[in-house]
């Protein structure tokens, strides 16, 4: 059986990680780490005695936060790259449209009138 304990602190170590990194770093790598830790804590609140639940309970507030924190720096990072696509996608458009339009002008007039 895993300790519970140990992956939680191993998961509030890279919260702190993080944090120090400005939310830049990963917490949870994946759905399923976060499923398992979501399990690995419902297990042990399920057998802990009431003073070390609110211990637990501390601590899985504090990840919370953090994953909050990061979930927020990464949709303000995706906003931004998805305005950067946009404003290149609309450039090359441009581009694409004014390069044809100058094709269309260079070319000779045809003669099947």
């Amino acid at each position: 059986m895993p300790d519970h304990g140990q992956n939680l602190q191993k998961l509030l170590s890279r919260a702190r990680r993080s944090r120090g990194a400005g939310f830049s770093l990963p917490i949870i790598e994946g759905y399923e780490e976060a499923a398992a830790m979501a399990r690995d804590i419902a297990a042990r609140l399920a057998t802990l005695p009431w003073d070390d639940r609110a211990v637990l309970i501390s601590d899985v507030q504090l990840l919370e936060a953090a994953l909050k924190t990061r979930a927020e720096v990464l949709r303000a990072e995706m906003t931004t790259h998805a305005s950067e696509i946009i404003r290149l996608t609309r450039g090359a458009g441009a581009r694409d449209a004014y390069g044809a339009g100058a094709r269309l002008r260079r070319t000779p007039p045809r003669g099947d009138a």
